[in-house]
């Protein structure tokens, strides 16, 4: 089975969007920023095989899409501990915002777990919302 945290496959994957790839032990790292216009879905984060993680700012708040790859399943929730004013609406919102999510990746016999910090701060008069995130995914061991 291939690697499911090959972080030389996911610097050449995230390269042409920005995304740095740093090895951890079991695991990655995945950074990027990216300017996006309103309404726009663009992808933020990827690690190939496993998962792409998309953004899309909206009038009255964000999207953030995580989406399977190959055979992974994925398990996704918010992470209420790393939340800053989240549900309000993005005029309501101070500058920048952050959320968290938890996430586990089913990749067949290694599965993932991990998180996801994204911060953002947009532009109320119609320009574009910038988005930083961050992703750890490590090996889950049943030992642990």
């Amino acid at each position: 089975m291939a690697d499911p945290v090959d972080v030389a496959a996911a610097a050449a994957a995230g390269a042409a969007h920005g995304q740095i790839a740093s090895a951890m032990p079991g695991g990655v790292a995945l950074s990027a920023h990216k300017l996006v216009e309103e309404g726009a879905r663009a992808l933020l984060l990827i690690l190939p095989g496993v998962l792409r993680i998309d953004v899309r700012p909206l009038a009255d708040g964000l999207q953030v899409v995580p989406r399977p790859l190959g055979d992974s399943e994925i398990g996704w929730e918010v992470d209420r501990g790393a939340v800053t004013d989240y549900g309000k609406t993005a005029e309501e919102t101070v500058q920048p915002a952050l959320v968290g999510f938890r996430m586990a990746v089913w990749t067949g016999e290694r599965p993932l777990g991990g998180r996801l910090l994204l911060a953002y701060t947009r532009d109320h008069q119609g320009g574009p919302t910038h988005f930083v995130g961050h992703a750890v995914l490590q090996e889950v061991h049943e030992d642990g």
